[in-house]
């Protein structure tokens, strides 16, 4: 049996700084799937080839309670934070970062893809940590595209990119807290996969640019699809003559209060103004620039 389709949804659009992304978690129909509380979907753009430019602060903000994570389909970004993490990560890669009690971060095109221009598209989640590793000290975790494990389809209908979490024997490099999992299934023309599913987690797809047709539903073009929580397939057809592209994710529910309020995730009010105050006392610290840049 297939599960049931709960809603479709095409997203609202929002400027992060000079880009365009699509805002697809939360909105109307749902607050989070699984440990998922934000997804941005950063619109496949050409950057046009310039002079490097070496960050400067502008875009660095601040985040508690959540681990983010950003997905290249194209293009390359570079990674600061004030815990003295540094990475550059280029397309098929992916930047992890867990804030957990605070952390100031800067991500941006790399100075390499600065030069030379080319199409930037990616997605970011925001993975909502348990209580206990709120508290915890941040980290960092950049992974190349070789270091992500991938699954052949049956049929020779594509493969499986395991983002986060497992299938089978294959298992993500990045930290998991609520069993969530992120796979990128790559799916070849005229063909089709039956996905089976856990009852105990949240599901939800991403259709990040062609067409693809979900429970015998066409869905394209950055919408977001959510499932009934049951053990049913979900079934993945590609009717086109070229590969399509689809994220699933989701994880277990989240069983601790969320309460959300500009970067910060924590589990209730007392906590955000905490965060607040902590963030604005200068406790999450600096970005030290000048010591990553010297060693390039």
């Amino acid at each position: 049996m297939q599960k049931n389709i709960t809603a479709g949804f095409g997203g609202s659009n929002s400027k992060v700084g000079e880009l365009l992304v699509n805002r697809l978690v939360p909105n109307r129909y749902i607050h989070a799937v699984g440990p998922f509380v934000f997804l941005d979907h950063l619109y496949p753009v050409e950057q046009k080839p310039t002079v490097a430019q070496a960050p400067n602060g502008e875009f660095a903000h601040p985040h508690r309670g959540i681990a983010t994570f950003s997905y290249l389909f194209s293009g390359e970004l570079e990674h600061f934070d004030s815990a003295g993490h540094h990475g550059i990560v280029s397309a098929g890669g992916a930047q992890w970062m867990k804030a957990g009690n605070g952390v100031v971060h800067d991500e941006h095109n790399s100075p390499a893809f600065q030069e030379k221009g080319g199409i930037l598209h990616a997605v970011q989640f925001w993975i909502n940590l348990p209580a206990v590793n709120k508290a915890e000290k941040p980290g960092y975790l950049g992974v190349n595209a070789n270091d992500i494990p991938e699954v052949m389809l049956p049929d020779d209908a594509g493969f499986m990119r395991i983002l986060i979490g497992s299938c089978g024997v294959s298992t993500s490099p990045v930290p998991t807290f609520s069993d969530e999992f992120i796979y990128h299934i790559k799916l070849n023309p005229k063909s089709t996969f039956n996905l089976p599913t856990n009852a105990w987690a949240e599901y939800a797809a991403l259709t990040p640019s062609g067409e693809i047709s979900i429970n015998g539903q066409p869905f394209a073009n950055s919408e977001l699809v959510t499932f009934s929580q049951n053990a049913h397939e979900i079934e993945l057809s590609n009717n086109s003559i070229t590969q399509a592209d689809i994220l699933i994710f989701g994880g277990r529910p989240y069983a601790e209060p969320i309460v959300a309020q500009g970067p910060f995730v924590m589990n209730s009010h007392e906590e955000i103004a905490t965060a607040y105050k902590d963030f604005f006392n200068g406790q999450y610290g600096e970005i030290n620039y000048e010591k990553h840049l010297q060693h390039k």
